[in-house]
């Protein structure tokens, strides 16, 4: 049973509100990369005028961060490119940290490399990466490109 302030006089409308509240889990993730991930609540702004614009950079970039987990998740992952999605010198950055050498990956061996950055194990048991650990890895990864082509 779903309780809603929706009228719901036909089974149409029921499957249309169900459907909103299947959307529910994507707005919790989202609400937790604002809050864990992009630390919106440490905001010490004191003017409304100077918060709104942080939220909705923040808010951006929490989107980013959904959007990188399901990136890792889709069906054509393993055999996509990650050039396809990423920049190319990211890409190459990343196989040099976890290959040792420059090589082509795909979007999921990408992805399970930036979670390893990160701090995730690849156990057997361990879930896939979330959002979280793939944030924590593309910080580093960031550091890493930032430093190479600072030198170069």
């Amino acid at each position: 049973m779903l309780l809603t302030n929706e009228p719901v006089q036909t089974e149409k409308d029921a499957w249309r509100v169900a459907t909103w509240y299947e959307r529910r889990w994507i707005i919790e993730e989202f609400h937790k990369g604002m809050k864990t991930g992009c630390g919106v609540e440490d905001l010490q702004f004191t003017a409304v005028q100077r918060l709104q614009p942080a939220i909705a950079l923040l808010s951006a970039l929490a989107l980013t961060l959904l959007n990188l987990r399901d990136i890792s998740r889709r069906p054509d992952a393993t055999t996509r490119r990650a050039t396809t999605v990423f920049a190319p010198e990211y890409v190459e950055m990343l196989s040099l940290w976890r290959h040792g050498k420059s090589r082509p990956l795909t979007i999921h061996e990408f992805c399970l490399a930036l979670a390893r950055l990160g701090g995730h194990q690849n156990r057997t048991r361990d879930h896939r990466p979330g959002w979280l650990v793939l944030w924590r890895g593309w910080t580093k990864l960031e550091l890493l490109v930032t430093g190479y082509t600072a030198t170069h």
